[in-house]
């Protein structure tokens, strides 16, 4: 009876919540702080009790109770224009809702039927399906972006013109580096464009202008309509607009390429006959401080996921390679404005036409990142939850699998000595592990990201910072600030209203 009591608790409190981001109107006012805050309270008071009911059944039906509770701050907080708020509250809402029923199904079934042995053999079976498919994916992946070394190599006179394009916003001993490599490249037909972006130091133009002798051209940035643009975009776009070559060649100032490597691009790019070809680098130096869970959580979501059956191929935005011509036809950086990986978006495009690309670099390319530990983490901040479109129920499905999938392993080995047929569990949940230890050594210890002694153990501890991320992520972009070279990219990214828009409370 109590549990039917609580079931019809929530349906009646999951109409009501539809209801409320259907209708309730977005203007600030004593009314809709009210209803909403009723709503809040008795969702935190069904959450409660259903707690009290027995928490070990129910804790993943609350911790998607919390994400509701989320959706509704968000909803008060009316941060978004009612144009994108409203579906994506309700939208929001009917995943979340449908997620718990579907968790309300199963718990009635194991509860009632006793099938909770059932249940978890079918669990480790799929955790192991998961864990296999991973380790095939990224072992496949990781094969084919071999950089070829094999292509012919061209003569001056075959070779594209080539235009290397770095946006520079207040740097220092980074550009410096990064220019003095890019200066002593043996490519016959080269020009190197760097753009100040409005630095608010005096060092960054000046290091461009001190390479002017070597070759190296300052373009002036303009000051971004950041309602319109992304900063970064906008210095891209006005970057391709200014270059004169056939190929454009886009990388960070902490991007470090030897005096061979723009010669080996545009020749694997010929050889293969595509439009874009994209980078993996190697880390150029490895030290016990610099193992780095946040840069290789990236390149593990790049390499680790089945992407080529939904055409979706990985990419990175540390280095990559595009035709002028393909690019102008694909839009260019007018159509992906807002977008934090705008390459993405190109790399879609052209791969529906088998013209992209993914390597990852070796010594011989010499295509190396030297990305700061301290800029990691605010590039994960900054990429995380827009990788997922901006949508909160996405962030709890994903952090519900990785918990799943990527920690339950490593959870039922610890708690395997208290279950019955403890050496067949451990055999499982062992090969599970295994498969995924040796997903995240290829990406850590392959691109030296991490020592290879020890590194690949960073693995549990790399999930769980993943998971920590993807929700600093997702807070920052909807209630606060996500910081990016001096800017707030959320304005942008998120399209947010304008304060005329939001209407101060009555």
């Amino acid at each position: 009876m109590c549990m039917f009591a609580l079931a019809l608790l929530w349906v009646l409190l999951a109409v009501a919540e539809g209801l409320t981001y259907a209708r309730l109107p977005l203007q600030r006012s004593r009314q809709r702080t009210f209803t909403l805050g009723v709503l809040l309270l008795f969702l935190v008071l069904s959450t409660g009790l259903r707690l009290w009911a027995g928490w070990q059944a129910w804790a993943v039906f609350c911790v998607l109770s919390g994400y509701r509770i989320v959706n509704l701050g968000r909803f008060w907080y009316a941060r978004l224009p009612e144009a994108r708020l409203r579906p994506a509250s309700v939208r929001a809402h009917v995943w979340l809702v449908t997620m718990q029923a579907a968790v309300l199904g199963v718990g009635s079934v194991v509860t009632h039927w006793h099938f909770a042995s059932q249940l978890l053999y079918g669990l480790i079976t799929v955790q192991l399906l998961v864990a296999l498919i991973l380790l095939r994916a990224t072992t496949h992946t990781w094969r084919h972006a071999t950089a070829p070394s094999n292509a012919a190599p061209l003569t001056d006179k075959q070779l594209p013109s080539l235009s290397v394009l770095v946006p520079a916003r207040n740097e220092s001993e980074e550009l410096e580096s990064c220019l003095e490599m890019l200066t002593a490249s043996d490519y016959p037909k080269l020009e190197i464009l760097v753009l100040d972006d409005c630095s608010v130091t005096r060092r960054t133009p000046e290091i461009i202008r001190s390479f002017a002798q070597s070759g190296v051209r300052f373009v002036q940035g303009k000051v971004p309509d950041e309602t319109r643009w992304l900063a970064k975009n906008f210095a891209y776009d006005q970057l391709a607009k200014e270059a004169s070559g056939d190929l454009l060649l886009f990388c960070g100032v902490d991007t470090q390429l030897s005096s061979q490597s723009t010669r080996r691009l545009a020749a694997i790019l010929e050889a293969r006959h595509k439009n874009m070809l994209c980078v993996m680098p190697l880390r150029r130096h490895v030290k016990r401080e610099g193992n780095s869970p946040y840069q290789a959580m990236r390149y593990y979501w790049e390499l680790c996921l089945p992407r080529r059956l939904f055409k979706r191929p990985p990419v990175l935005s540390t280095c990559w390679l595009i035709r002028r011509e393909s690019l102008e036809k694909m839009g260019g950086f007018e159509s992906d404005r807002h977008s934090v990986n705008p390459e993405a978006s190109f790399a879609r495009q052209a791969v529906t036409t088998d013209s992209y690309s993914f390597i990852r670099s070796d010594d011989a390319l010499g295509v190396y990142s030297n990305k700061p530990a301290s800029e990691q983490y605010s590039t994960s901040v900054r990429v995380r939850y827009p990788q997922l479109h901006r949508r909160l129920e996405l962030v709890a499905l994903t952090a519900l699998l990785e918990v799943v999938f990527l920690l339950g392993p490593i959870a039922g080995l610890l708690v395997s000595p208290g279950l019955k047929h403890t050496t067949e569990y451990v055999a499982v949940w062992g090969v599970s592990l295994l498969c995924l230890l040796v997903t995240y050594g290829f990406v850590s210890v392959g691109t030296r990201l991490a020592n290879p002694w020890y590194g690949w153990l960073l693995m549990p501890v790399a999930f769980v910072l993943d998971i920590a991320l993807l929700h600093i992520s997702f807070w920052r972009y909807e209630f606060g600030a996500v910081e990016w070279k001096g800017r707030n990219v959320c304005l942008p990214v998120m399209q947010l209203a304008s304060p005329v828009e939001r209407v101060s409370e009555g």
